[in-house]
């Protein structure tokens, strides 16, 4: 039924590859950073017309397959950290395999798109974000950005965050079972961040201190968004595009 799975969901730039590099540090379970599999089944069914919700029973079977394949050992623990874009199946995930762990990892709205601008504005040019990821988000707020759309990358990159964020809070008005984690929980006290996560996923404490060292490193060290990199760019969110998505969540 899922039990032995943990699923990160994460708004993106918030901490959550550190998290992945901590629980692989204990080797307690099989870690799967962002699988492209599940990007593939967002990519699939955001195509179709009807929107994934949880009654979407005709999606069930090829998101349960996916998350089988991915995980085929049911006496194995398996940590998945998706992309910032399978958010999108939260709506199903539960549906299909009951006994999942689900958790989200979020970062305040200002530093959050600063740092995707930062990390991607050299490679993520805005017809290329438009072209593969505003089809990824809901088709009303698809159309909203068709509606008000600045040709800006800052203005996009507002939108796919504000995209993820409606996801998360529109999904879990009603559940209990998915335990939010702040990217400022974890830099403001690591340890009582790493016991908490671990207790979610069913990790021994015995374990945290040995975590703990995965901090000592860049979790992106030898990508393009590598802490060196991204330092050098000095790039912030636009006022105007903060203002404009203020008046979008209204």
């Amino acid at each position: 039924n899922g039990s032995n799975i943990a699923i990160l969901h994460n708004i993106g730039r918030c901490g959550s590859t550190l998290v992945t590099s901590m629980v692989s540090k204990t080797k307690q379970c099989q870690v799967l950073s962002e699988p492209i599999a599940l990007v593939n089944v967002v990519d699939i069914l955001t195509q179709k017309e009807r929107p994934i919700t949880r009654d979407a029973k005709e999606y069930y079977d090829l998101v349960k397959e996916t998350l089988l394949v991915l995980t085929p050992d049911p006496n194995r623990k398996y940590f998945i950290k998706t992309d910032s874009h399978t958010i999108y199946l939260l709506p199903l995930l539960h549906q299909v395999l009951p006994g999942i762990k689900e958790s989200y990892m979020h970062r305040a709205m200002k530093p959050t798109i600063t740092s995707r601008l930062r990390a991607f504005s050299g490679v993520g040019i805005l017809w290329l974000t438009e072209k593969m990821f505003i089809p990824q988000i809901p088709k009303h707020l698809q159309k909203l950005w068709k509606e008000n759309r600045v040709a800006d990358f800052s203005h996009c990159e507002t939108m796919i965050t504000l995209a993820s964020f409606y996801l998360y809070l529109n999904e879990t008005r009603d559940r209990r079972d998915i335990k939010s984690f702040s990217y400022e929980s974890l830099v403001g006290d690591k340890s009582s961040f790493c016991r908490s996560i671990f207790q979610e996923i069913g990790i021994d404490m015995q374990f945290v201190e040995l975590a703990l060292t995965a901090m000592d490193k860049d979790s992106q060290k030898n990508s393009v968004i590598s802490k060196e990199n991204v330092a050098v760019k000095k790039i912030e969110v636009s006022a105007g595009a903060l203002e404009w998505g203020k008046k979008l969540q209204n």
